[in-house]
């Protein structure tokens, strides 16, 4: 089961690349980082691990720590793991979680990134984060960037993932028997896009489109292919 498609359709690696590779321990990133490790050859790539402690689930995400820096060292990979207070962040910042989560995750990954002089960043982001990636910012009013949604690559970010639906990353997990953490956090529904997962989407299937994920990604890939073709034809003139 290929579920890094994505990495060779859009050309994600180039042979000789060093890849930092994102785990939060979840099922994503860690069939992610097996199947990137089982194709490395293939890709002529070498890994490298990285996890940020996000001191948000207390005692939970010290053991999601522990458990990244044991699985780094079962596929004999060097890994980096850092520990930021996102709580404490989010009232500097004065944003919400999710927000400060993911700016102080990106930087993180950026800084890492630069200190090992690595190529590419890989990301576990999957085919359904971007559909309800979509969904999330039509009901903020988003404009054609925001239609576009999660990009499968974007700068040194790639997504190998972003091809690949949840439920074959479940399979796959399954079939190989990759251990895994929970993020309970992901059954929260005071986060809009876990409402969005387990409210919306299913009410959506259930009573409109049965294939609605998929015509929400149809919809990023439109949008992506109108707004490269803008900014190119913008930049000729």
């Amino acid at each position: 089961m290929d579920i890094i498609r994505a990495a060779r359709k859009y050309r994600m690696f180039q042979p000789g690349d060093r890849v930092l590779a994102a785990v939060s321990g979840g099922p994503d990133s860690v069939a992610m980082l097996h199947a990137l490790h089982s194709a490395s050859k293939e890709l002529d790539i070498s890994l490298h691990v990285a996890h940020l402690n996000h001191c948000i689930r207390g005692e939970q995400s010290n053991l999601d720590e522990e458990f990244v820096r044991d699985l780094a060292h079962a596929f004999h990979l060097p890994a980096t793991v850092e520990r930021v207070d996102v709580p404490a962040e989010k009232a500097k910042m004065g944003v919400g979680e999710e927000e400060a989560a993911r700016a102080v995750r990106y930087k993180f990954l950026r800084q890492t990134a630069a200190e090992l002089n690595i190529d590419r960043v890989a990301v576990g982001h999957n085919a359904d984060d971007r559909a309800e990636s979509v969904l999330l910012n039509v009901l903020r009013g988003s404009g054609m960037d925001g239609l576009r949604s999660i990009r499968p690559v974007r700068g040194m970010i790639v997504r190998p993932l972003i091809d690949t639906p949840r439920s074959e990353i479940e399979a796959y997990v399954e079939e190989n028997r990759l251990p895994h953490r929970i993020d309970e956090s992901n059954m929260d529904l005071s986060y809009s896009r876990n409402r969005i997962r387990h409210e919306l989407l299913p009410i959506l299937e259930r009573d409109y489109n049965p294939q609605v994920r998929s015509a929400l990604i149809r919809l990023a890939e439109i949008a992506s292919n109108e707004s490269g073709f803008v900014s190119d034809s913008a930049s000729a003139a």
